[in-house]
Formats: C-alpha cells, structure tokens, sequence
C-alpha cells in the first residue's frame, strides 16, 4: 500500500520528535478505547514502546515501538521493524493493530 507523504507536514527524523512519548501514550489511548490492553512502558535510557495485548487471546501482543526511515519519517513500527502507520496516523496504527493481532470472527 503507498503512503502519500507530499504535504511536508509529517513529522521528520531531522526535525524534533518532541516527546516521543506523547505519540506512545496517544497510540495507547486509542487502543484502550477499542478495549485492547495497552500500556506505554519507558525505561531509562532506552526507547519507550506501547505493549499491546489482545484481550479475547493474550498471546496475540506485541511491542510497538517508534522508528525513522531512511527519508527521516517517524512511524510506528512492529517490534520486528516493520512500518505500521506515520506517527500523525493514529488510527490508522490502531486499526491495523487490531488486524493484525485480532480474532477472526470478533
């Protein structure tokens, strides 16, 4: 699926992230409000990250993290790297973390 980045107002690697955290917490937010299990976690000197659980299977969870890409995009990425949705794209990163770590038939 193509992302269209043309507007330039995307948040960008080379330009402050502000707090990262606040990305986190808004992705967490969101998935609580579909009633998915959602905590940020921070640890000192590392990157903080959003623990996602399915609630009707608690073995379906990941930790999302933020990362850039090579063009200085910031994203919500999967803990195995791959992009899930822009950081300004919240619900677009919510629902498609409800695909993926969803039920069939729920």
């Amino acid at each position: 699926m193509a992302e269209c980045h043309g507007s330039g107002r995307h948040a960008r690697a080379d330009l402050p992230l502000g707090d990262p955290n606040r990305h986190l917490e808004a992705l967490a937010e969101r998935l609580r409000g579909e009633g998915w299990y959602a905590r940020v976690i921070v640890s000192a000197g590392q990157a903080g990250l959003v623990r996602v659980v399915n609630p009707y299977a608690p073995p379906l969870n990941d930790d999302i993290r933020l990362g850039a890409d090579v063009a200085g995009l910031w994203w919500f990425r999967w803990s195995f790297g791959d992009r899930i949705a822009h950081v300004d794209n919240v619900d677009i990163a919510a629902a498609r973390i409800i695909q993926v770590l969803g039920c069939p038939g729920r």
